[in-house]
């Protein structure tokens, strides 16, 4: 597997309606059924590309995986507000 294949799976945090990083380096295959996992139970994920393999094993403390889960939670939040806006 080379590193451009490499997925990451952030899942929505209900209480603070911001993506959180669950799951990193993952092969697209695996990503995919962890996010039909969270669908599921009615959770709501996203599957995204890594550029690198990430060295921290634990993607809760993985500034990469962190960075990219606000990135996606600030969009997310800018969209539903502009959706809110136009109503």
């Amino acid at each position: 597997m080379t590193d451009g294949t490499l997925k990451l799976v952030i899942v929505l945090d209900p209480e603070t309606q911001g993506f959180k990083p669950n799951a990193h380096n993952l092969a697209a295959s695996d990503a995919v059924n962890l996010a039909e996992q969270f669908s599921n139970e009615n959770r709501t994920a996203k599957v995204l590309d890594q550029l690198d393999r990430h060295r921290t094993s634990d993607p809760t403390k993985c500034r990469a995986c962190q960075k990219a889960a606000a990135t996606v939670s600030q969009a997310t939040n800018a969209a539903e507000t502009s959706e809110t806006a136009a109503s």
